[in-house]
């Protein structure tokens, strides 16, 4: 087992980012050319909406159902809401889907609405291998699910939050539409990570 530390986090979340491209890569047929503005631009976005968005889905559903989704484990914030390591989750997620549009606008298989409708299956999917792997190297979760109904992989994900991406999904993908269309804002930028990073270290 590793221990945990900023450091080695740092390290998995750098390879799975790697992993990412080196596999977008082979499936594109040649190392991709990276726009570092889009790419920055959807590690942004995701992470605006991804830290925002759980600690609003995780106060909604304790209101609603009396008990919370999910508790961080990994360096936690606002009561296990989110984590101050959430660049190597959200903005992983951000990098992955960057990567997986170039591949499949090249095969004539991305749309907007394709999009945002499979966000909800691959991000389940993507969080279980991150989570289930970040468990058997380090012995921890990064993050635990209260509701037990994945069977073998439950408190790894669960089905509540399918829905959280679903509407994720479409969010964030006319979000990054709009922000392209109407071109990079360095202002709008800098504004969004004021914002991150007010909520996750000020606040």
């Amino acid at each position: 087992m590793f221990t945990i530390s900023v450091i080695n986090v740092a390290i998995y979340g750098i390879s799975f980012i790697l992993f990412f491209y080196l596999v977008a890569s082979l499936s594109y047929g040649k190392l991709m050319r990276i726009d570092w503005k889009k790419l920055f631009l959807y590690i942004t976005i995701f992470s605006l909406f991804g830290v925002i968005g759980e600690i609003f889905v995780n106060t909604l559903y304790n209101h609603f159902f009396g008990e919370y989704l999910w508790e961080y484990y990994l360096y936690p914030v606002h009561n296990g809401h989110i984590s101050k390591m959430f660049i190597f989750v959200w903005g992983s997620l951000g990098v992955y889907k960057y990567l997986s549009e170039i591949v499949l606008t090249k095969f004539n298989l991305y749309t907007k609405g394709r999009a945002g409708a499979i966000m909800s299956l691959e991000a389940i999917l993507l969080e279980l291998w991150y989570n289930i792997t970040f468990f058997a190297l380090f012995g921890s979760y990064i993050f635990y699910y209260f509701p037990d109904n994945l069977g073998p992989l439950s408190h790894f994900s669960c089905l509540q939050v399918l829905p959280f991406y679903f509407i994720f999904g479409f969010v964030v993908t006319k979000l990054i539409s709009h922000q392209e269309e109407a071109g990079f804002s360095k202002t709008l930028v800098a504004f969004f990570w004021f914002i991150i990073l007010t909520v996750v270290f000020l606040i």
